[in-house]
This record gives structure tokens, C-alpha cells and sequence, in this order.
């Protein structure tokens, strides 16, 4: 087979994974209960972890960056009959449709490259393969109707200049100004809501259990800003596809694990109610600086100090393995302040004051809408994020990893040179 054969197929199938990764996450707020979710996310996770492998073999294929092309019309269709019909059920359904045709087509790829000069395509496929099948794998077990899969595996990519920097394309989902809950949850109003933090004197269950049902309820809104945000926003590197899909599986991945140790307490984690509206009505349907300033730039740095305080205090107290699971949650939120102040910098050419004055017209903005959707008082923020921590010391070490500039940090630190 020629090369520009197997680029060809490559970057069919690459255009085909992105765009149907980018399409299922737009249905990640609709899709409530955890078997479902955990199949949907998992599934996206899959596809956009292809995309990555066969985007960069199809760069070593001799294709130019700025000739990636683009989706077939006919594979945009489809996808835009599904991002029209609405239904989060059809969604799961065609995702694991999909998958299955991928993994078929993987293994019939594979088997074909049996000559050296295809060496390196037989393990690209046999590594896209096992993506597929570990996909599929959290679809057992969730009851989904049949839905077949056309022209999004068969139809071949359009060829050409890019008109974005990945061949992406303008997606049409519906507008989300709320999220789905859970079907067992009970709600409660917003206003008037907010449960005051207990006294972390002493850590006893009582208190643990309090920290975990908090963090569940956060991490499960945090499961869909990034990847609803996968789907609304085109015309960026692959990178920033690749780093929300990690946020939404990491936040799911999170509320897994919350859960786990809730029900090792002995915990009926469905017992809890969640605030309707809830934090995901104030960043849903906003532009991207703005999403990804009030999720992580400055909500989960948050995170930083309470979990690196915490982790220590929980292990003391003898919840060895709730803090270690802390511990873990922490390197991941450190990443995801990253993916924030990264893009955020892409948005803002590198301007870092530009992007300090964007954190603090978006916080305003933010309370504005915190009092329109009726949430109340507890969910708003301090507009001037660096000067204003009240939190106690910052940890600066941490906050330079998650990419804080130099000048953040010293406004963090109290503008004296001082670091943890």
C-alpha cells in the first residue's frame, strides 16, 4: 500500500474519531445517572485518544499540518441528525455502535499489515484497537436501544487545506442551560441551600462523609464543562481537545472513586440532595475564557489548598486510604489549573495581564449570573482572584505548576518574594 494510501485512511478515521468525540460530549450534561455516564465519557475518551494517535501518524505519513483536511459532508450529517434528535439514549447507543465498527475495522487493518513497510500501521492499529475495546467494555450492562452507524466510517474525508488547525468544524448542539441529575437525587432549592462547612478540629466519620458528599456533588458538575465545551468551541489545536477530554474522564473518574469510599463507609451516596440550579447554570452556554476561569483558574485551585491541608490530616486520623485518594485528586486538579492557564494564554496571545483582566471581568459576569439563576450568595467570587485569597497561606510551589505566572504569584504571596 502507497503512503499516501494509508494516510488517506488514517486521516479519514482520524476526522471520524475527533468529530464523533466532539459530538457524544456535548450530551455529557444531559446524561445523569452514573452507568450511563460512565459508558458515554469513557466512550469519548476512547475515540479522542485515537484521534491522537492517528492525527500523529498521519504527520509522519508525510501529510503537512495545514493539509489535514476535513470531515466528510456526509459523515457532518450524521452527526448533526444525532446533535438534532436530542436524545442522550440514541447518543450512547450510536457511541457504542460506533466503537464496535471502529474495533472491526482496527482488527481487519491490523491483520492486513503484514509487510514491513506497514510494520509501524499494524501497532497503531492494534493500539487503537485496544482503545476501542476498553471503550466498549463500559457499555455492558446499560440497556441502550439498536442504533446502526453510516456514513461516518465509510465516507472519506475531504482532502485539502485545513480551515482550522485539526480539520475541525462548527457543531450545532443544543443550547444547555441546565444539567441532568441524577435520577435517584433529590433537589433542593439553591437559595438558602448552602450547608456551612464543619469544624475540622477533629476529623471524625461524621465530617469525612460531609467532605465526600460535597466533592461528589463537585466533581459530577465538574464531568461537563470540559467536555461540553469539546463540543461548542472549534477552530483550536488538537491539544485542547485532547486536554478537556482528560478533565471530564479525570472529574468522572473522581466521582467513581468518592463513591467507592462513601459506600466502604457504609454510605448510601443517592441519599444526598443536589442544589437545582447548580454551578454548571452559571458557566453553560458562556464563552471559553469564561468557562475555564470560573471552573478552574479560580474554583479548582481551590482545591490546591484545602486537599494539600487535608490529605495530611485525613492520614493522621487514620482514613489512610480517603487520603490518599485526596492525594491523587490533587495532582489532578494541579493539571487541570494547568489546561486553564494554557488556553487561556493561547486566548490571549501570552498577554497574562490580559488574562488577569479577563479573570476579573469574568468572575463579575459570574456573580451577575449567580444572582440571575437564583443560586445564591455561597457560589460567588471574589473578583480580584490573586489579591484575595482567604484561604490562608498559598501554596506557591503548587501554584506555579498549575501555570500561574511569575507576577501571580507575588500578588499571591503578598507581593513579597517569599515561596512555599
Amino acid at each position: 500500500m502507497l503512503i499516501s494510501d494509508l494516510a488517506a485512511f488514517d486521516l479519514t478515521l482520524f476526522h471520524a474519531t475527533l468529530l464523533a468525540g466532539r459530538v457524544l460530549a456535548a450530551f455529557a450534561p444531559r446524561t445523569g445517572d452514573l452507568e450511563p455516564r460512565r459508558a458515554l465519557v469513557q466512550g469519548v475518551h476512547s475515540l479522542i485518544l485515537q484521534a491522537e494517535l492517528l492525527h500523529a501518524r498521519a504527520h509522519e505519513l508525510r501529510v503537512r499540518p495545514g493539509n489535514l483536511g476535513r470531515p466528510s459532508p456526509e459523515a457532518i450529517d450524521e452527526v448533526t441528525a444525532l446533535l438534532d434528535a436530542d436524545d442522550p439514549a440514541r447518543a450512547l447507543a450510536w457511541s457504542r455502535t460506533l466503537l464496535a465498527g471502529l474495533a472491526e475495522l482496527y482488527r481487519t487493518a491490523g491483520g492486513q499489515c503484514e509487510a514491513e513497510t506497514t510494520f509501524h500501521d499494524k501497532r497503531l492499529y492494534l493500539r487503537c484497537l485496544a482503545l476501542a475495546e476498553d471503550g466498549l467494555d463500559y457499555y455492558r450492562g446499560v440497556d441502550l436501544p439498536d442504533v446502526g452507524i453510516g456514513a461516518i466510517l465509510r465516507a472519506e474525508h475531504q482532502p485539502g487545506p485545513s480551515v482550522t488547525p485539526t480539520g475541525t468544524v462548527a457543531l450545532r448542539p443544543a443550547p444547555c442551560p441546565h444539567r441532568s441529575y441524577p435520577s435517584w437525587a433529590p433537589r433542593v432549592p439553591a437559595i438558602g441551600g448552602a450547608t456551612p462547612d464543619p469544624s475540622f478540629g477533629e476529623l471524625d466519620d461524621a465530617t469525612v462523609v460531609y467532605l465526600l458528599r460535597k466533592s461528589i456533588q463537585i466533581e459530577f458538575i465538574a464531568t461537563d464543562v470540559p467536555l461540553r465545551s469539546m463540543a461548542d468551541f472549534e477552530d483550536l489545536p488538537l491539544g485542547f481537545y485532547l486536554d478537556m477530554n482528560r478533565h471530564g474522564h479525570d472529574e468522572l473518574r473522581h466521582t467513581d472513586l468518592l463513591v467507592e469510599h462513601l459506600v466502604a463507609m457504609g454510605v448510601d451516596y443517592r441519599q444526598f440532595p443536589y442544589r437545582e440550579p447548580d454551578l454548571y447554570s452559571a458557566m453553560a452556554g458562556q464563552p471559553l475564557d469564561h468557562r475555564m476561569i470560573v471552573l478552574s483558574r479560580t474554583g479548582e485551585d481551590a482545591a490546591i489548598e484545602v486537599f494539600s491541608n487535608a490529605v495530611p490530616r485525613l492520614r493522621a486520623a487514620g482514613y489512610e486510604s480517603v487520603g490518599i485518594m485526596f492525594d491523587h485528586v490533587l495532582a489532578d486538579e494541579v493539571r487541570h489549573v494547568t489546561y486553564a492557564n494554557r488556553w487561556l494564554r493561547h486566548l490571549y496571545d501570552g498577554d497574562d495581564l490580559a488574562v488577569e483582566a479577563a479573570t476579573e471581568r469574568c468572575l463579575a459576569r459570574h456573580n451577575e449570573i449567580v444572582d440571575e439563576v437564583g443560586l445564591g450568595d455561597y457560589a460567588k467570587r471574589e473578583t480580584d482572584h490573586m489579591a484575595f485569597r482567604g484561604r490562608g497561606k498559598p501554596n506557591l510551589e503548587l501554584r506555579a505548576l498549575a501555570g500561574f505566572s511569575e507576577r501571580d504569584l507575588q500578588r499571591l504571596a503578598g507581593d513579597t518574594a517569599e515561596t512555599v
